[in-house]
């Protein structure tokens, strides 16, 4: 038994032949995800696992498959969907007080501090690459925003003197009314990383700073008093600076929001077994995301500009 009493086991179907165990979580390195996932739903697990749900949509689609047939929960761990910054955000793009969301787009200038040369991060077999193990993330975020599909994909991948892929690019459009761009550097130490989303409107913008968002600024052109109203109803004060409305909301306990975010997803896929329901971050959105990863990751030189399938969208029409 560990310290806590919990149980340890030397095998994971080991694990798997408890029936103590009713909800597995997974958080290997992403190769091993989708077949772990698949097996602990054939032996009748709920499952929560990391994401992405997969390094491939083959493993993908199988994993799904095998929660389908056992009548198991599937939930991915997309610890931006559960953050509270991030909710307020897509609530603001939903209520439409900035008129049309016109560009989404991502600087990620990460920190290498965390992930040395011969960490599995850079063995793209092992973790799917950049976008795949990471950038899955706002893909997922950006679905949301747009409440569809993209018609569009292209990406690359860009190599430090090392030789390491430690640059990531893609592209996405959502037909001609929203196109997104994602950057992705993993070239900086915990001093220096930021990352920014910036969303574009048509009469403002809403910028969210930290990878674990700490902060949310929007601006909204200074005009019709009720736009103002609404922005309130949001975001409790705004304020007026140089001819705009200007809102801001901050979450700057960063780790703390990390683990409850983490513990969000947890709690809710136990709400969705007990109601019978897909969780909140549901396989479709896991999958949607993750093709579009895919097809922002060539094996050599860009990707080519193809849509993702369009089948069992799960991302909401903004309201």
């Amino acid at each position: 038994m560990a310290p806590l009493g919990a149980a340890v086991y030397g095998d994971f179907r080991a694990l798997l032949d408890d029936a103590r165990v009713e909800i597995v979580a997974i958080t290997t390195p992403p190769l091993a995800h989708g077949g772990m996932a698949a097996e602990a739903a054939r032996a009748g697990k709920h499952v929560f696992v990391e994401k992405p749900l997969a390094t491939s949509l083959r493993d993908a689609r199988a994993a799904v498959e095998a929660a389908r047939r056992a009548g198991v929960r599937l939930g991915i761990d997309y610890v931006l969907r559960h953050h509270p910054l991030h909710r307020l955000a897509l609530r603001l793009v939903r209520a439409g007080i900035l008129g049309k969301l016109l560009h989404w787009s991502l600087e990620n200038y990460a920190s290498l501090d965390p992930i040395p040369g011969g960490h599995w991060f850079w063995d793209r077999r092992r973790s799917g690459g950049i976008h795949v193990e990471h950038g899955v993330h706002f893909f997922d975020l950006c679905n949301q925003a747009a409440g569809d599909l993209p018609d569009g994909v292209a990406g690359g991948f860009q190599h430090g003197p090392d030789g390491r892929t430690d640059r990531a690019w893609a592209h996405v459009t959502y037909g001609s009314r929203l196109a997104a761009t994602f950057y992705h550097a993993f070239v900086r130490t915990d001093a220096t990383e930021q990352t920014t989303i910036r969303l574009g409107f048509e009469r403002g913008e809403a910028i969210l700073e930290g990878w674990i968002p700490v902060r949310l600024v929007v601006r909204l052109e200074d005009g019709d008093p009720s736009t103002g109203d609404a922005l309130r109803e949001l975001f409790g004060t705004v304020e007026r600076r140089r001819g705009a409305q200007v809102a801001e909301a901050v979450a700057p306990d960063r780790q703390g929001e990390y683990r409850r975010a983490i513990q969000s997803g947890m709690r809710d896929l136990v709400a969705a077994v007990r109601e019978e329901r897909d969780p909140e971050v549901t396989p479709d959105d896991a999958l949607q995301s993750l093709e579009i990863a895919l097809r922002a990751s060539p094996e050599d030189g860009p990707a080519a500009d193809r849509p993702p399938a369009r089948s069992s969208s799960s991302a909401r029409s903004p309201a």
